[in-house]
């Protein structure tokens, strides 16, 4: 991502997130709450993701970031990750990559620093990459549903107990199988609102398994810090500016069509 010539302070904003996101930063960026305090200076490297609360970020002249998104656990096979820790420096564990990395971008040369990015994460599940099995496979029927598949439900699909499901779901995944569904639940909201601001609470509710018009509201509020309405209007503000990164392959051919219609 490279925003333009403009050296001047920008600000944004990251909402919580279903997946843990790999990133490398070309400048200086830093970040914090929403609600206030202090910002941590962000490293050129980073891992981190499954987040529960909206966070600002402040960066000297435009942002210029090279990423990755990756299921939680190929990040637990991967990097070591577990849900709830801090933001992991890839610096200190892969410094000549992420040097490597970071000169490219700053020579605007993106194509050699994606396939470098590539390589690397290939060489890494290569070598640490593991099959999938009971926990990993719920998972995987939880971002199907999207977030909507009970744990009952999918122990007895796989023949097991629901206690014992949840032991390995948290072993295999690194987060519980609650938290995850929440998070998946949040961004199907976010990415429809981003998709039609002024589409019906109460219809998307059913929709995505939630009891009622007032549990969504109540749900997304608890995650954003914004009712689903008032994120809506501020999706209309930068109609430009849409996270077809966060949306499925449906949504942004359904985006790209509502474009042209109005074109």
């Amino acid at each position: 991502m490279d925003e333009g010539l403009d050296l001047g302070p920008q600000e944004h904003r990251s909402m919580p997130e279903q997946l843990v996101r790999l990133t490398f930063h070309a400048g200086t960026t830093w970040r914090g709450s929403l609600t206030g305090g202090a910002l941590e200076r962000l490293p050129s490297a980073s891992l981190e993701g499954l987040t529960l609360t909206p966070l600002r970020a402040v960066s000297l002249g435009p942002p210029q970031a090279l990423g990755a998104e990756l299921y939680p656990w190929g990040a637990r096979q991967l990097f070591g990750w577990n849900f709830g820790q801090p933001t992991l420096d890839l610096n200190l564990t892969h410094p000549l990559l992420t040097r490597a990395i970071s000169a490219l971008m700053r020579l605007n040369a993106w194509d050699e620093a994606r396939q470098f990015l590539d390589d690397w994460l290939l060489g890494l599940l290569t070598e640490r990459g593991q099959a999938l099995n009971v926990g990993t496979e719920a998972a995987l029927k939880l971002y199907g549903s999207p977030g909507q598949a009970r744990i009952g439900t999918l122990a007895e699909e796989l023949n097991i107990s629901a206690r014992h499901l949840e032991r390995l779901f948290a072993v295999d995944v690194g987060v519980s199988a609650k938290i995850l569904a929440r998070l998946i639940r949040f961004e199907a909201v976010h990415n429809r609102l981003w998709l039609d601001p002024n589409v019906s609470l109460a219809q998307l509710a059913y929709e995505l398994g939630f009891a009622d018009q007032a549990h969504l509201t109540r749900e997304f509020k608890a995650l954003s810090l914004m009712t689903p309405r008032s994120f809506g209007q501020f999706a209309q503000l930068r109609p430009s500016r849409l996270p077809t990164q966060r949306l499925t392959q449906d949504q942004i051919a359904e985006l790209a069509g509502s474009r042209a219609e109005r074109a």
